[in-house]
């Protein structure tokens, strides 16, 4: 069985707490923790925790890591709009705070772990750089970058120092980006079985769904974190060009952007078996039992 550590921005896109309901939903791994970043790292975490305890999965902890990128200025006290669904009862302790935790999880492990960034990068690029022994420790399935375009993508670009120690780092990593997860989106059809399921889960995840289209009015979710994810379970959704991946640190318009370049270092995806994905994930998060 393979272990996981999902490190998230869970609050703002819908698609995080999917990622998550399909670690929970898929037997083949264990969700060994999880770890918030960027911004209200504390609302973020209660959040997650609601998550799990609607799962009943309590027993997985959470820890708050890093709102605050390494360079760039962000509002740490704002509240992502899901977050008006997490329990507030719920207390969020600072017992270890995430980068420690990844760092003493990972080291001290006898069975290999997957990261599974699904945010900004600021957690998992301080923890290489606090120890950079983790790189050959782990595996790396994030999701972000954008190679078949030039254009910045949101999780690369809220911390592209992060990001580029990440991708210096010489770890194992498979990059799920804008090439393949904007291929994902949810249709009518599949929203409509999460209104129409009578698990309490689907339910939770189908009023997450309704303040996020409330706060941004997209309507159809893009699984982009889910699909991150599902090919840390089952590589060959996705078919992965070998590249080494640069990170735009200057620019004035292009600061984040992923520059693909001549090397091996990063298993790029660049193309994504949709129909069997889709089937995956709505088998898993939204069915009724």
């Amino acid at each position: 069985m393979g272990r996981l550590i999902i490190d998230t921005d869970i609050g703002d896109d819908i698609d995080d707490a999917l990622a998550i309901a399909l670690a929970l939903n898929s037997s083949e791994v264990e969700l060994i923790g999880i770890t918030t970043v960027f911004r209200n790292v504390r609302e973020r975490a209660r959040l997650a925790i609601t998550e799990l305890k609607v799962y009943n999965k309590m027993n997985i902890p959470v820890h708050m890591g890093m709102g605050h990128p390494l360079i760039n200025d962000v509002d740490e006290d704002a509240i992502p709009c899901q977050c008006a669904a997490a329990d507030d009862s719920i207390e969020v302790f600072d017992d270890k705070n995430a980068v420690d935790f990844i760092i003493d999880t990972c080291m001290t492990s006898n069975d290999p772990i997957t990261l599974v960034p699904i945010g900004p990068l600021t957690n998992i690029g301080m923890a290489l750089r606090m120890e950079p022994k983790l790189a050959h420790k782990v595996k790396i399935v994030l999701m972000g970058g954008c190679i078949g375009k030039p254009q910045p993508e949101w999780n690369i670009m809220c911390d592209p120092e992060a990001a580029h120690i990440v991708m210096s780092s010489g770890a194992d990593i498979t990059m799920v980006g804008l090439d393949v997860t904007t291929k994902c989106q949810m249709t009518l059809k599949q929203l409509e079985a999460f209104e129409q399921s009578s698990r309490a889960e689907v339910k939770f995840l189908f009023e997450l769904i309704k303040l996020w289209d409330k706060a941004f009015n997209f309507h159809m979710p893009v699984l982009h974190d889910p699909l991150a994810v599902a090919v840390a379970l089952d590589p060959s959704l996705v078919t992965v060009q070998p590249m080494d991946i640069g990170i735009e640190l200057g620019g004035i318009y292009t600061r984040g952007m992923t520059v693909p370049r001549e090397g091996t270092s990063v298993k790029a995806a660049v193309d994504v078996d949709v129909e069997r994905f889709m089937e995956l994930f709505m088998t898993r998060v939204a069915k009724d039992i």
